[in-house]
């Protein structure tokens, strides 16, 4: 028998019952103790997994519409949650005895746990929701109802931190009208120019003291790429830019550069004045080659007769599939690797390059054996603890390893060994000797890491390589 799809006056009803027994629930259980704002939570995310009822196109629109709302109002009680536990937290600490400078170490490291985002992102939080239930209503009503994100909040908030309270709230009554009207990026500027105004010796102070931040990072990007940013004093940013712009400018229309748009001229262009190069493939590199027995041997099943090929150089399937470890980056195929590898692979200029052996488990993919044949090696379980880790342990960190540290401290009787060596950047690893704070080793690799609230997350490493045996 054939099924009749509901009518929209079926679907209407539907979801007016839905919502009437929902908000039925909710508010009986809110009411009952003090874990029912927990409930209610849990209630609502379970509602919200289900497929919801939309009769036509434009009740998808509103959905999306009101579930963006959804989004801002769960970012506002987050706001409101974490400045609680703040207060909380600190008020423990002071009947404790706790020094002021010494009190909510750590609760940033906490928060990001809860939010599944790295220590400082946590940090950031903290200092976020501090400002806006203190110094800004105005900016925590819009983004409770929706008139801002919980990223142009934050950004309203960031423009402003060199302020005091009372300089934030007036910033904060005079945009109110503006809050929910512009986009995020000409907001800022017009949260900015007020702020600068409002005090401009501030803001010079905050900028001096910005330039402490300065750095340089790199990230991974998608088909072998990678992001190389630096935090610069803006002057310095722009001057950096507009010489490389201006040397690619003259540059684009010369025989030698007629294959690269200005772009990519700069980019090549930064690549050599940073490393003295004269021409910017030629780079002296270090890869971390990752390959099973099977590989090491050349006893994999599957042959490269049956095993299809990929690419316009006859390479097969089983030599992009060989993973390597590229230390700061993260896995590359195989076939890239020796390319770079090849000392004369930008045809023009050699350059100085060494390939390190790494054996895994073909099953699990974990280190079974690191080559120790280079002369600068100094520590075989330093390199394979750091191979193994990839980055700090703490879950959504993902900081680069600064600390190799016992899970199990060696002044309780920890072992200096693998099954007890745990990767952490400086800040986790720090964070750990607060009270309160618990990492156990629960096997060779793996570590619940316990929070003062009593809180578990479970910490296991992924293995170097995907488990080879199950390619698509």
């Amino acid at each position: 028998m054939p099924i009749t799809p509901p009518t929209d006056a079926e679907y209407a009803a539907h979801e007016a019952a839905w919502m009437a027994e929902s908000a039925a629930v909710l508010t009986t259980t809110v009411s009952q103790d003090t874990a029912g704002a927990v409930r209610v939570l849990q209630i609502v995310r379970d509602l919200l997994r289900g497929r919801l009822a939309a009769g036509s196109e434009a009740a998808c629109i509103d959905q999306i519409r009101l579930l963006e709302d959804i989004k801002s109002a769960a970012a506002a009680a987050q706001v409101v949650a974490t400045e609680e536990f703040r207060h909380r937290r600190d008020q423990a600490e002071a009947d404790a005895g706790i020094k002021l400078e010494q009190r909510a170490r750590g609760i940033g490291s906490e928060i990001g746990l809860a939010r599944r985002v790295s220590p400082q992102q946590g940090s950031a939080a903290v200092r976020t929701a501090h400002t806006l239930t203190t110094d800004m209503p105005h900016a925590l009503e819009a983004l409770c109802d929706g008139r801002l994100s919980e990223y142009t909040s934050g950004l309203v908030v960031k423009e402003t931190s060199h302020l005091d309270p009372a300089g934030k709230t007036a910033i904060d009554t005079h945009m109110e009208p503006r809050y929910g009207k512009t986009g995020s990026r000409r907001l800022a500027g017009e949260v900015r120019a007020l702020a600068q105004q409002a005090d401009p010796v501030a803001y010079i102070k905050a900028h001096a003291l910005a330039k402490s931040a300065r750095a340089v990072n790199i990230r991974p990007a998608p088909s072998g790429m990678a992001y190389l940013t630096a935090l610069l004093p803006l002057g310095q940013a722009f001057a950096c830019k507009k010489a490389l712009h201006d040397t690619a400018t003259s540059m684009a229309f010369s025989e030698e550069t007629v294959q690269a748009g200005p772009t990519q001229l700069e980019a090549d262009l930064l690549v050599q004045r940073l490393t003295g190069q004269s021409h910017a493939e030629a780079v002296n590199i270090e890869v971390q080659l990752v390959m099973t027995d099977e590989t090491l041997l050349g006893t994999t099943t599957t042959t490269p007769s049956h095993a299809p090929v990929i690419d316009n150089t006859g390479r097969h399937a089983e030599d992009v599939f060989t993973s390597a470890w590229m230390p700061g980056y993260g896995p590359i195929p195989a076939a890239l690797a020796r390319d770079m590898l090849d000392p004369v692979h930008d045809h023009q200029t050699p350059a100085r390059v060494f390939l390190r052996r790494v054996l895994t488990d073909p099953v699990t993919g974990e280190v079974t054996k690191i080559d120790t044949r280079k002369r600068e090696f100094t520590g075989p379980l330093r390199r394979a603890l750091v191979l193994r880790d990839q980055q700090c342990r703490t879950p959504w960190c993902n900081a680069p390893i600064a600390h190799l540290d016992h899970a199990h401290p060696y002044a309780k009787g920890g072992h200096t060994s693998a099954g007890n060596g745990t990767g952490l950047c400086a800040r986790c690893n720090y964070t750990k000797e607060n009270p309160g704070w618990h990492h156990t080793p629960t096997n060779t690799s793996t570590r619940n890491i316990t929070t003062p609230t009593g809180h578990t997350y479970n910490s296991t490493p992924p293995p170097i390589t995907p488990n080879l045996n199950r390619r698509i």
